[in-house]
């Protein structure tokens, strides 16, 4: 188990997050698949397991996002592209950006 744990630790490493958003559109996608053939007296039981188990794990990855966005902004502020002055450009000089 261990080792399943550490290739999947490296297979996110690897990962950007489009690799990420795909993963889990597959596995919203295989949710829907099992939910739409499951037997209609147990589809309540279904939404009554998921919603909790959605909830608990949706709150915190949006709170860390709420918590990283000001952080990334910040940096972004400090990390400003290099960007050359070109007043000192000659009429007939062209300047690409």
């Amino acid at each position: 188990m261990k080792k399943l744990f550490v290739i999947a630790d490296r297979y996110q490493q690897e990962s950007d997050w489009r690799t990420i958003a795909l993963l889990k559109c597959c596995l919203l996608a295989l949710g829907l698949v099992v939910g739409a053939l499951l037997p209609a007296r147990y589809k309540k039981t279904a939404v009554a397991v998921g919603l909790p188990v959605f909830l608990v794990t949706y709150l915190p990855l949006m709170a860390k996002l709420i918590h990283v966005a000001p952080e990334q902004e910040a940096k972004v502020r400090v990390d400003q592209p290099f960007v050359d002055d070109f007043d000192d450009l000659d009429d007939d000089e062209v300047a690409f950006i």
